[in-house]
């Protein structure tokens, strides 16, 4: 559990480096702070209900920064339009996605390599790791 607990808080922490980076020109409201809180509450309540904890998603969380982004000429951030909409629409997709199982099941595996693979090749020009 404590290696568990020590790779999730390093994955939280260079997580926030990466996206709080100046050049990603970030600003944060008063409640930003809440998010740590909110996240800490949650692990615990996972952990008590054996449900999975709730990770960063360093990639994830770097590209979202980058769609979100306005760029200039040169290629850098502008600005970054902030909003927790995205996530809301994102985890209530993947909740509808139980409720469609039947439907999923008629997609041709091969179909979701492709899609999967093209999404992945087309956002690794925008991501500073690559």
């Amino acid at each position: 559990a404590l290696l568990a607990f020590i790779l999730v808080f390093l994955d939280n922490g260079i997580t926030w480096h990466l996206i709080n980076h100046p050049s990603n020109k970030l600003s944060h409201g008063d409640a930003y702070n809440y998010d740590t809180v909110v996240i800490g509450i949650m692990i615990a309540i996972n952990s008590v209900l054996g449900l999975p904890w709730l990770v960063a998603a360093t990639v994830r969380s770097i590209t979202h920064v980058q769609a979100l982004a306005e760029k200039d000429d040169k290629g850098k951030i502008s600005s970054v339009q902030e909003t927790r909409l995205t996530h809301i629409f994102i985890h209530a997709l993947v909740l509808v996605t139980i409720f469609a199982l039947e439907v999923l099941k008629l997609i041709p595996v091969p179909v979701l390599y492709g899609v999967f693979l093209f999404m992945g090749v087309a956002s690794l020009s925008g991501n500073e790791l690559w």
